[in-house]
């Protein structure tokens, strides 16, 4: 195994200044003040606005461990793994570039049109990531499906689109139940549909896998190898991003170039005036302040960054009964969340969103606000890896595991081969959901939606948060279906202890059966889909219980989004009273 070590730290210039040992082939813009990522509170009674980089040390100690962060060893990892293969990534990133390109040109020379991207977790965060905040040319249209709700499958399924649609298959380990569900489904009405199905589907996983193997098996088009020493969530400069990235016809050759030259910075000894390293010990001291709840904010156009912020939180921190819970929303009350709130804001902040940023400081509110600058999109996503890693570390767990994912997969499991022993939700009373609710200020409140992640429910979701946020000073984080289970899931399970977790589910209405497969478990064949999604609920709910969490599990009556309305109804209707 080859140990790979982080950069000295040693004095250098500021980011954005031009160095002659770097800045050899494109030169930067001059950086502009407020363009600087910064961090906003009241030191004295008095609104401070600072650059991160210029933070002093007792507020945000430098980063000072020649060998991997938080000296766990030479692997950067708790268990022994190699994961520390992201922090190259920006230096190696662009080689597959060119394939990638000719690959897009042959899709669209066919007469392709449309690209679904099949996966779970950082599989469809990352890309997605990529795909809003980069430049839009020539390429496919490009979709993202996580989701077993058998809608959100339909969606994807249009059968006048069918044959003008390419799939890639995103699975690190190659063995991901939800995604190999979903490829098997897709698999299964191209080819009743008459379609050779290979010839629409790609794959990207890691050499050796299941899913790997089954790409030659099935006569897939392409496949492609990811990184056995890159963790998913941190995955997004590597073929699982970069490869939807450039079939979508994002532009990267300007933004590789970029982030490439924020890496080699560090290894110039640029570390000690690089904002994320700085953002990471921050991050780890407020949370010591008992500051845990971060509100993810975007301007306009930088949402699409916000899901997979969400998961690199939740996962990389969220264990050990500690973790920065992170709850994307609209602006919070800063009147009625100081005691723990964090906020985060990404993009500019101009008009509102700054007076806000400054609004919030002066009620207590500490922010930290990212807006675009020269380095990039790709360098914005690469330093928030750096931050929140090395903030994983000063908090003292290990950034590249997740060892409280997998109990849920293995109840589903064993529900999926007897749905008869599933639990099912029971009746509740109002007087108990309103107790539930308003003990959950107490530590925190996270809301699992098991259902169609659209407009319409995301909308309803976010009425109820607002609600719920106006009513019990608790705003609550907000995950749909099977993905939260790779994201959320992780801190609801191994997080603080008092973090309340509120279950809804209601039945999706029409639904489609899992063909047998000899890549899937025996007992998903013939299971219909939003069936197994159902038992990844209950299998959800039980394993929170085992754990002693508090749950609380709601389940309406009426299916597709009027079940959801119901049950947001309802939830209102208590927070009005």
């Amino acid at each position: 195994m080859v140990a790979r070590h982080w950069p000295p730290l040693r004095p250098a210039a500021l980011p954005g200044v031009p160095n002659p040992e770097t800045d050899r082939r494109l030169p930067l813009p001059k950086p502009q003040p407020d363009m600087t990522w910064s961090f906003w509170n009241t030191v004295d009674g008095q609104l401070s606005v600072r650059p991160l980089e210029a933070l002093p040390d007792r507020e945000a100690a430098p980063w000072n461990d020649r060998t991997a962060p938080g000296g766990l060893g030479v692997t950067g990892s708790l268990g022994g793994e190699d994961r520390l293969g992201w922090v190259d990534l920006p230096l190696t990133a662009g080689r597959e570039i060119p394939e990638y390109v000719r690959l897009r040109e042959e899709l669209l020379a066919e007469g392709f049109e449309r690209l679904v991207v099949v996966g779970m977790g950082g599989s469809v965060l990352a890309p997605r990531a990529l795909v809003s905040g980069l430049p839009r040319g020539r390429g496919l249209e490009v979709e993202f499906l996580d989701s077993l709700a058998p809608e959100a499958v339909l969606d994807v399924l249009p059968p006048d689109r069918q044959r003008r649609t390419v799939f890639l298959v995103a699975s690190k380990s190659g063995t991901t139940v939800e995604t190999r569900a979903l490829e098997a489904v897709i698999y299964g009405t191209l080819q009743g549909a008459g379609a050779v199905p290979g010839r629409q589907f790609l794959a990207v996983t890691d050499p050796g896998t299941p899913l790997h193997r089954w790409a030659d098996r099935a006569g897939y088009r392409a496949r492609f190898a990811g990184k056995v020493d890159v963790g998913g969530r941190f995955s997004a400069l590597s073929s699982f991003g970069l490869l939807p990235a450039a079939l979508a016809g994002r532009g990267l050759g300007d933004a590789l170039e970029r982030v490439r030259r924020v890496r080699e910075a560090l290894n110039a000894g640029g570390a000690a005036a690089e904002p994320a390293f700085r953002l990471g010990a921050l991050l780890a001291r407020l949370r010591a302040e008992g500051r845990w709840h971060a509100h993810l904010t975007a301007a306009p156009g930088w949402g699409g960054v916000l899901p997979w912020l969400e998961q690199l939180f939740a996962e990389s921190t969220g264990k050990e009964g500690t973790g920065i819970l992170p709850v994307v929303c609209e602006w919070p009350h800063p009147e009625r969340s100081a005691d723990t709130t964090l906020v985060i804001h990404l993009g500019p902040a101009e008009g509102k969103d700054r007076e806000r940023l400054e609004a919030g400081a002066r009620a207590g509110v500490p922010a930290i606000h990212c807006p675009p600058d020269e380095s990039g999109h790709l360098s914005l996503i690469f330093r928030w890896q750096v931050a929140v890693a090395v903030a994983a570390f000063r908090m003292g767990v290990d950034p590249y595991d997740q060892p409280d994912v997998e109990g849920p997969k293995a109840v589903a499991r064993r529900l999926a081969e007897d749905p008869a022993s599933a639990p099912q939700p029971a009746a509740v009373p109002g007087s108990d959901v309103r107790e539930f609710l308003t003990r959950a200020r107490e530590g925190g409140l996270a809301v699992n939606a098991f259902g169609h992640r659209s407009r319409m429910s995301e909308g309803l979701l976010h009425a109820l948060q607002r609600q719920i946020a106006g009513r019990f000073r608790v705003t609550p984080a907000i995950g749909f279906g099977s993905g939260l289970l790779h994201s959320l899931g992780q801190i609801e399970k191994g997080g603080p202890p008092d973090l309340a977790v509120l279950m809804l589910t209601w039945n999706p209405g029409p639904d489609i059966l899992i063909p047998p497969s000899p890549e899937l478990p025996a007992a998903l064949g013939g299971l219909p889909i939003g069936v197994f999604a159902r038992l990844q609920a209950a299998a959800d709910y039980e394993e929170l219980k085992r754990r002693g969490r508090r749950v609380l599990w709601l389940d309406g009556a009426l299916s597709g989004h009027g079940g959801l309305a119901e049950l947001t109804t309802r939830l209102i209707t208590l927070a009005d009273c």
